[in-house]
């Protein structure tokens, strides 16, 4: 239940992390460091098993302003504006530039244009990609118990024409992870669904269980009358649904989802023209 309260209070504020991992970002698929980023963390993710974060956590639930402190591409000196920390115990003297925006409990982002935040190219980000780690303003150390979370790595790879138009993320999902299918419609090399109006995208989706049962809301010629089948229209030419799978098939408790397919498909489905032409295939057996 708590679950559920949380996502439908993130789907009104429009922000929707990905439960099953540490890092995210907005926007979700980024491959240009010359544009805006958002790195988003999820505390709740980290190895909990660890003092160090343990001990950021509760700073966190104690309302502690968290910090973010990185060395990759590259990692400013001492006395630098941009430099991690100040004076002469940086670590416990998180500069106030680098300070995070709480988005919600436990989720904590920080917004830049890698290129001009760090002072390198393109190249530079691809090659090292974005190293950091989160810490409230003072870390401990020089005695004090550590307070951070583990190393955290975002990567920025170039962008491949090898990407398919419908796609998910995160791609290593759990069947209680908000999740998200994405088509992007302006990559369509179908010409009969070129151009699909907001409205008239709709997505089949099928969850195989490891037991061999097979669940679907809907017919392949009746997901267009399934209202929660519609794909929302995102702007920019693409469309997503977002939902938690095991929430969407209502599974029991116990059932796991083995394959998760998805088929694209216009509001009214008549022939194959009105169909991406390759399914959407996820196995899960590994996350579940």
């Amino acid at each position: 239940m708590k679950k559920i309260a949380l996502f439908l209070l993130l789907c009104g504020t429009g922000f929707l992390p990905a439960f099953g991992q540490v890092v995210t970002s907005e926007p979700v698929e980024y491959t240009d460091p010359a544009q805006p980023l958002k790195i988003i963390v999820n505390l709740q993710q980290l190895d909990q098993t660890l003092d160090h974060v343990l001990n950021l956590i509760a700073d966190a639930e104690a309302g502690l302003d968290l910090y973010i402190w990185t060395w990759k591409p590259f990692e400013f000196p001492a006395g630098h504006p941009k430099a991690n920390g100040i004076g002469g115990a940086p670590w416990k003297n998180s500069n106030d530039l680098l300070k995070m925006t709480k988005e919600a409990d436990y989720i904590y982002s920080y917004s830049m244009t890698p290129t001009e935040f760090y002072e390198v190219d393109a190249a530079t980000v691809y090659a090292e990609d974005i190293k950091f780690l989160v810490k409230p303003k003072d870390g401990g150390g020089y005695g004090d118990p550590d307070r951070k979370s583990t190393d955290l790595t975002f990567e920025v790879n170039p962008p491949t024409v090898a990407k398919p138009v419908v796609y998910c993320f995160p791609t290593l999902a759990l069947q209680d992870d908000i999740f998200r299918i994405v088509y992007d419609n302006d990559r369509e090399t179908k010409t009969s669904m070129q151009n699909i109006a907001s409205g008239n995208c709709f997505i089949y989706l099928e969850a195989t269980l490891t037991d061999g049962t097979i669940v679907k809301p809907s017919t392949f010629f009746q997901v267009g009358n399934n209202p929660d089948l519609e794909m929302m229209d995102i702007g920019g030419g693409s469309f997503e649904k977002v939902f938690i799978p095991e929430l969407f098939f209502g599974l029991q408790p116990g059932q796991k989802i083995d394959i998760l397919k998805g088929v694209v498909m216009k509001k009214v489905f008549l022939t194959g023209d009105d169909r991406v032409d390759n399914d959407f295939i996820l196995d899960m057996t590994c996350w579940n």
